[in-house]
């Protein structure tokens, strides 16, 4: 009986292991791989919202290119210690939301203020 919970939790380590590397391969994969689809949906897109503006010409006075990439690292590194966790809690999702808030907030002051001619 003992050997099998061993066995268990052996392989319970091996596919969070797996997870976090699935994670700093595709932000998000590991939670996708381990059925929170939502959550890794929230990380890839949150990664993808701040590259964003490392690949697109600016023209404005002030470096967008540091905050961003540090976010997108941040949330990268993040994604696969969420993955590696055995349970997420509420907060990791509400920060997500969040962050996806502000870059969508942070993408449009970026990209639409330069172009308006007030």
């Amino acid at each position: 009986m003992a050997d099998k919970q061993d066995r268990d939790k052996e392989k319970r380590g091996r596919s969070r292991v797996f997870s976090a590397v699935l994670s700093l391969v595709l932000p998000g994969l590991g939670q996708v791989v381990r059925g929170r689809i939502f959550a890794g949906m929230l990380f890839l897109l949150n990664v993808i919202l701040y590259f964003i503006p490392l690949f697109i010409a600016h023209n404005v006075g002030y470096d967008v290119q540091t905050p961003s990439l540090l976010i997108a690292v941040g949330i990268w590194i993040c994604s696969a210690l969420d993955a590696f966790l055995y349970r997420s809690s509420f907060l990791v999702l509400a920060l997500l939301v969040s962050l996806l808030c502000f870059g969508a907030g942070f993408f449009g002051a970026f990209f639409v203020l330069p172009g308006l001619d007030v």
